[in-house]
């Protein structure tokens, strides 16, 4: 159940950060000569890791707050708080 939620989650935050990121409607992007592709490729990729990065932490974040709200509940169905 956790890892379907995390994925969700995950595919979430992956999607708005796509549309969050992408240039807008009659927006061009900026080629770069064939003499900086191998510096670009490196810097792409680069620039691929730290938002991958960026959404696993905002993932993992999403999934504590999930996890400690359904914990706060089952503990008031119970009854009981271990705090």
């Amino acid at each position: 159940m956790r890892f379907i939620l995390g994925l969700l989650i995950g595919a979430g935050i992956g999607f708005a950060a796509s549309v969050l990121l992408s240039p807008g409607k009659g927006e061009t992007v900026a080629v770069r000569g064939t003499d900086d592709r191998a510096n670009g490729a490196g810097s792409t990729i680069g620039g691929l890791r730290k938002q991958f990065d960026e959404a696993m932490g905002e993932a993992k974040k999403a999934q504590r707050e999930a996890e400690e709200k359904m914990n706060e509940r089952y503990r008031q169905i119970v009854g009981r708080s271990d705090k």
